[in-house]
């Protein structure tokens, strides 16, 4: 990973962690977070409310554009929950989120 990567991405994974902790009371704490622009590959590890264990998230993503907008696609997203790997493979994998304007620069 060269230094300028690994600075953008250290500067994603700090938005990335403040984005998910702002969207849901459901996550308590992002433990780590991992993100290989270069791989487009990404990690995490949350805390969850009533939890006992964090939950462990894996996968690798897409870039693209639609129209003037940055959008990501995951795929092939694993995590340390079988019914919830199979979940966001019904309900995540393959669709397109638009990147805020912010981090779009980074990626």
């Amino acid at each position: 990973m060269s230094f300028l990567s690994g600075i953008r991405d250290k500067a994603v994974q700090v938005a990335a962690k403040n984005l998910i902790l702002s969207k849901t009371n459901a996550v308590t704490d992002v433990k780590s977070l991992e993100i290989d622009s270069k791989q487009k590959t990404f990690s995490l590890q949350l805390e969850l409310a009533g939890e006992a264990e964090p939950l462990t998230v894996t996968g690798s993503y897409r870039l693209g554009s639609g129209g003037e907008k940055t959008v990501v696609t995951p795929v092939d997203i694993k995590t340390s929950k079988e019914w919830l790997t199979i979940l966001a493979a019904e309900l995540v994998q393959g669709r397109t989120f638009e990147v805020p304007a912010i981090a779009a620069g980074f990626l």
